[in-house]
Parts: C-alpha cells; structure tokens; sequence
C-alpha cells in the first residue's frame, strides 16, 4: 500500500471518528438527566475505545471521592456493584457486559479511594497547572509505590488513560479508561477522544445540575404558595388579609421577573450550545494549531472580562476598535468590532491578529461568542436564581402563622427586612430607603406579630408619599429595651386627628383603602409584647416611635 492510500485510509478513519464523536455529543446534549449522560458516556466511549472498564469520578471538597458511573467489560469485578450481588459472580466480576451507576440515595464516600491517594494529597495540581491527561502504557513500567500497584491490580489495572474534567476553573472529577488484559499503547486519537467527551461531558453536566436547580426552584415556589393559601386561612387580622391582597400583584411581578430571565437565559443556552457544538468539530479543519491557541486564548480573556456595555458605552468604543482594525489592514473592521464589544474583548485586540486577519474570522467570533455566552447565561441565571429564592423566603417569613403562641428570639431587624422585601416592588418606584441600625440583641417575642406591625407602620407611610419621598427605619438600644423609629416624608397627620389614629375602626383613608384596625391592632401587639408605640407628625415628616423591652416578664 502506498502512501497515498495510507493518507486516504487515515483521513476515512478520522472522518468515522468525527461522527462517532459528534453522535455521541449529540445523545448527551439531548439528555437533561445526570444518570442518562454517564450512561452514554460510560457505554459508548468504552465500545470505540476497546477498553475494559471506563468511569466516571466525581471529587469531593476533601479531595477524595467515588465513581460515579462505571462500564466494564465481561469478566472483570466491577468497582461499584456489592460482592454479593446477585449481578455478580462469587469473585465479584460481572457475567456480562454491564453499565453501573452509583445510588445518590446513600450517602457513603467511594469505595476505592486508595487509587487516588496521589491526587487526594497534591489536590489535583498537576490538572490544575495545566496537564491535559495521564496515560499509562503499562503499570509495571512507571514508578509506582507498592501501595500503589497492589491498589491497581486489586481491580486489575494493567493500563489507564485519565483526562480531567473542569467546570469553569474547577477541577469536578476524571474520566478514566482502563485495560485490564494487558499493557497497551494509547495513541494521540485516543487521548483527543477522551479530552473533547471531558469537555462536553462537563458542559451537559453543568447544564444539567442547571435545569435540577430550576428544578428544586419551582418547586421550592409551589410548596410555597401552597403555604400562602394554608396562611391565608389562618390569617385572622382583616389588615394581614387586606396587605397580602394589595401586595399579590407587586409580589407576582418580583419573581416573575427573574423567572423570566431564567427562561430567556435557558433558551439562550441551548441556542448557544447547539449552534457551538455544531461548528466545533470544524475547528481543526479551520485553524491551525498555532491559531487555535490563540483562539482559546480568545476565549480565556472574554471569560476573564465580559463587561456589558450600554448603548452610550458602545459607539465610541465601536468607533475606537474600528480605528485600530483599519490600522492593522482587518477587512470589515466595523463588523469584526461589533464581534469584539459583544464577545468582551475590547484591550490588547492586537495580540489576536492571526484571528482577525484570518479569512474565517466572523466564524471564529461567532463560535467565541457562543461559547462565552454560556457563561453569561449561567451567572444570569444563579443571580435570577438568587433573587427569586429572596423574595420567597421573605414571603414564608411574613406569611407564617405560629399557633403556638410561645415567645421566640428573634432579631427585630429581620421582621422589618422581610417587610421591606415584600413591598420591595412599590417602594422601588419614587421611594428612598434609609436605614440607621445599630447592632442590638435578640428580643423574647412573637415575631410574626410584630411582623404585622412594620407592615402597618410602612404601608402606612408607603401611602402617605404617593408622589415619592423618603422613608427612614431607625434601631437603636435605649432604656434596657430596643427602639425602633419609621418616618416618612409624607403630608403628615392633621395635628385634630392625632389622637384619635389608634381608635379602632378610625381611619384617614379614602374609602375602601383602610379598615381602620391597623395601627388599633399595632397598639394592642406593642401593649403584649410590654412595649410602648407613639407618633409625631408635621407636613412633610411622620415618625412613629416604638419601644420593645430586652426583657419581657412573664
């Protein structure tokens, strides 16, 4: 055969590869479950690789770990399943060709933690610094401690390929392939295929643990308005029932909003994922290896930066790069400036001029592009994610209902911030906030009813600055009790209606807007809780004043 047919032989057998590769990529990417993507991976990467076993190792924060998904061929124990499992032989091998996964229910660290000593005590280093993978040709050839080689053919190592696998900087774990028969060779294709089904496999297991936490996040939100209707029902204040029902649409608004994000962001995602891994394998037809070096360099800075700009921010920086690419003779320079501001790369452009000036350079910006819009997706939605998660943890503060009617500790400054969450979206309009709080000790008290006050005392003043104005929340320690002031800037109270405002049923409002038992019912939860409420008011200034002692005599 001559060299011509060995070339031609070599470019059928990379082509056959490639799709290998890419069917694979595209079973994970259509996966959104954990346990479904280390089956692909475990099963096929093994059946191309002709190996005995193959796994997949999680790290624990401690550095050590467990397999978390194992194939191993016929024959061979199987590090995951019990000796006395029926799936096994009485030597612990299993009769056929068998996919394992670990049961997340149990709680128990890896059963083979002895085969990992080296990276338990450098704590993965050698991946971190930048080694792409460990191969093995034959375990009797290396260095190894005793300790070590015993470990290695206790589960019958004779070879292995490892190739880490990275979330963001995080080393997360190892994809392992092992040869158990005897000593083998392990070529440059097979150390590639390994590395690039590390990489997507950390990328669907990242988008996976997203959708999880979505997940947990709606369901986190269902149980809670569940808990909203059961509160309802219990709520026996006519002022509790009257604030949530004025409260519904701005606190509908506040987490729509990040669910929103969330969505978009999702949706962004999986564009962005599946428009990166369809172009991804032209890489190599595109750029040379000197290229993608600075390609991935590319990606590192944008990762590194990714400011966003606004519109203000972008025309003169447009104007600017597109200066400089005309200097440096780039074509379309308006264009590639474009890519560069969206991408995040605005500094330093001159040290990627192979890529600008390389003539698939709005193809090589739009797979960088991609690629570092997973990021931003993401950290959107963590944050959404976050913000979310705070309004529902203040809407299960202020909607708790304790029938036990047993005093607590609590900090006064939680129950006004769980208020001020609550009203967040009406006081985010034309209000400023100004809080003076010192730090104090808890108080014995019933924290959901003083939570009924703040919400009197702030809708109050909330509805007193219809045209905006200031609200000021105040704690200090005074007198072996806490004080606590909340003033507005709003019209104040007639100087002949003063003293009548904590009468029940009393009330300034228009008709349909107060029942008149709010600050009635704020008077008699002060009066229990042996505290002491009074007001001061002008045009343009309100303060109410209340006392709560540090000690409460039964």
């Amino acid at each position: 055969m001559d060299n011509s047919d060995n070339s031609q032989l070599q470019t059928a057998e990379q082509d056959c590869l490639s799709k290998v590769i890419t069917n694979i990529i595209d079973k994970i990417r259509c996966s959104q479950d954990i346990k479904t993507i280390f089956t692909i991976t475990t099963q096929e990467i093994r059946q191309i690789l002709e190996c005995d076993r193959l796994i997949i190792y999680q790290f624990n924060d401690d550095w050590s770990g467990q397999i978390l998904a194992e194939s191993v061929g016929a024959g061979w124990i199987s590090l995951l399943a019990e000796q006395n499992n029926s799936e096994t032989l009485a030597d612990g091998s299993v009769q056929a060709d068998r996919c394992l996964l670990r049961d997340w229910s149990k709680s128990e660290r890896g059963n083979i933690p002895q085969l990992y000593n080296y990276l338990l005590s450098t704590e993965g280093a050698q991946y971190i610094q930048g080694q792409k993978f460990t191969a093995v040709d034959d375990i009797y050839a290396q260095d190894f401690l005793d300790s070590y080689l015993q470990a290695l053919e206790a589960y019958q190592a004779k070879a292995y390929l490892l190739v880490p696998v990275f979330q963001g900087e995080q080393l997360w774990g190892l994809l392992g392939a092992y040869q158990n028969k005897a000593p083998r060779t392990w070529s440059e294709k097979e150390v590639e295929l390994m590395k690039q089904i590390a990489t997507h496999l950390a990328i669907a297991l990242q988008q996976a643990e997203y959708i999880d936490q979505l997940k947990l996040q709606t369901r986190d939100l269902e149980i809670t308005l569940k808990e909203l209707k059961l509160a309802q029902q219990q709520l026996i204040h006519q002022e509790k029932l009257a604030a949530l029902g004025q409260l519904v649409a701005g606190v509908a608004h506040e987490i729509n909003t990040p669910l929103g994000a969330i969505q978009a962001s999702a949706g962004n995602n999986t564009k962005a994922l599946i428009a990166a891994i369809a172009e991804l394998p032209k890489l190599s037809e595109f750029l040379n290896p000197e290229e993608k070096i600075f390609f991935f360099k590319l990606i590192e800075e944008a990762m590194r930066s990714k400011p966003i700009f606004s519109s203000s921010e972008k025309r003169p920086l447009k104007r600017q790069i597109t200066e400089q690419l005309k200097e440096y003779e780039v074509d379309n320079a308006r264009n590639i400036a474009d890519l560069l501001i969206d991408i995040g790369v605005v500094k330093e452009i001159e040290s990627y001029l192979p890529l600008l000036r390389h003539e698939k350079v709005s193809w090589i910006l739009e797979l960088a592009y991609n690629l570092t819009r997973l990021l931003i997706n993401n950290k959107t939605i963590l944050t959404s994610v976050e913000k979310a998660s705070k309004v529902v943890f203040a809407l299960k503060n202020y909607a708790r209902f304790d029938a036990s009617e047993e005093k607590q500790l609590a900090q006064v400054q939680d129950g006004i911030e769980t208020v001020l969450e609550i009203y967040h979206n009406q006081l985010k309009q034309n209000i400023e906030i100004v809080r003076h709080y010192q730090d104090v000790p808890e108080i014995l008290c019933y924290p959901d009813e003083l939570i009924q006050v703040w919400t009197n005392l702030i809708h109050n003043g909330i509805q007193a600055m219809k045209q905006g104005g200031r609200l000021t929340l105040t704690i200090t320690l005074e007198n072996e009790g806490i004080k606590v002031e909340v003033a507005d800037s709003g019209t104040g109270i007639p100087p002949h209606l003063k003293d009548k405002i904590f009468e029940a049923f009393f009330t300034t409002k228009p008709t349909g807007e107060g029942s008149g038992l709010g600050l009635h019912i704020s008077q008699k939860i002060i009066d229990k809780h042996n505290g002491t409420i009074a007001v001061a008011s002008e045009p343009g200034h309100t303060k109410f004043t209340i006392w709560l002692p540090l000690v409460i005599e039964h």
